[in-house]
């Protein structure tokens, strides 16, 4: 049976539904399923095929009509084009399947290289006949983008139909650097932990406001703020620092070379954590999901400063969560 994945079709009149879409994993990204699917869904909405129709039925004298205005307004190389040429090239840019990428998140480390996109019509910034998707373009704004301006008189933001889905995206990764992942109804909400990722520094979205980006643009914009800023990650403010992978969140806690192992005092609860070194508490509070408790452990260590390093693993309860936060409520030293 084939392996599939969801993601989500959000129509600009309001009051219809969202809808859950299913696709085959297969094609991989050569091939993939939900941009050939949104092509497809673009291509028959605007009337493609019809005009791909009209073209092959045109006459000769239609055609070469076609390519003599077309010479008009471009260069000197379009008369060294026969009128075959010409229409096909028209063809192949202005009624084939198309559609516009618009990325939501680019792959970080700090998301666990999982890339989100909204998939829109071509044209949606430029025509005067498509409703603005007002659920569109508040995702776009949970995000931290901005909303785009119109290249018509309309206000800013995202009009038409849209396609949405998540993908893991990782070049480093040899054994499967891109497969798609399932984007559901719930990854709609504005408390959704990949929406709150995507907000802080190195969480692939745009930063508080940015202006929605291409793909490669937000990949530029995230490697800018990468190199002048730690990852949230990293930020001993919080008593200690963290990381995660699919399976897995550590949590390393850096403390003074004479704690012995006797005095921290460890409790893993289903969705909750206490850390305690002596009378004082570390950290208490609710986990950023739900953790296997009897796979849960910890290391007392010594570092190269003369320190102690306590480290904290928690086997995550749904494999492949990306956790927004290690513990939602913390107390430091």
């Amino acid at each position: 049976m084939p392996q599939l994945f969801q993601y989500v079709f959000i129509p600009a009149d309001s009051s219809l539904s969202v809808e859950i879409k299913n696709g085959d994993m297969s094609g991989g990204l050569t091939n993939d399923i939900l941009v050939q699917s949104a092509k497809d869904y673009f291509f028959a909405q605007s009337g493609g095929a019809a005009k791909a129709l009209a073209w092959q039925q045109a006459t000769s004298d239609q055609r070469h009509a076609v390519a003599k205005e077309w010479r008009k307004h471009n260069n000197d190389e379009s008369n060294k084009m026969t009128d075959d040429q010409i229409v096909s090239y028209i063809q192949s840019t202005q009624v084939s399947p198309s559609c516009e990428i618009m990325a939501l998140t680019v792959p970080t480390k700090g998301n666990m290289y999982r890339a989100i996109s909204m998939y829109a019509s071509d044209d949606h910034s430029s025509s005067m006949t498509k409703t603005k998707n007002y659920r569109a373009s508040q995702l776009l704004m949970d995000c931290g983008h901005r909303l785009p301006e119109t290249q018509s008189c309309q206000e800013a933001g995202v009009y038409g139909d849209i396609f949405v889905g998540r993908c893991y995206d990782n070049e480093l990764d040899e054994s499967e650097g891109w497969k798609r992942l399932d984007f559901t109804l719930q990854d709609l909400e504005i408390t959704s932990d990949w929406i709150q990722i995507a907000r802080q520094v190195n969480g692939g979205g745009g930063l508080g406001g940015s202006k929605i980006a291409s793909l490669s643009g937000l990949m530029k914009q995230q490697v800018d703020v990468n190199n002048a800023q730690p990852s949230n990650n990293d930020n001993m403010s919080l008593g200690y620092k963290w990381e995660q992978t699919d399976e897995e969140v550590e949590l390393c806690f850096c403390l003074a070379g004479s704690v012995t192992a006797k005095e921290v005092k460890i409790k893993f609860q289903r969705s909750h954590l206490t850390v305690k070194v002596g009378n004082i508490t570390l950290v208490e509070g609710e986990t950023g999901g739900g953790i296997i408790i009897d796979e849960c452990t910890y290391t007392l260590q010594d570092d190269r400063n003369n320190q102690r390093e306590l480290c904290i693993i928690m086997l995550k309860g749904e494999e492949g969560r990306v956790w927004a936060r290690a513990v939602k409520q913390t107390n430091t030293l």
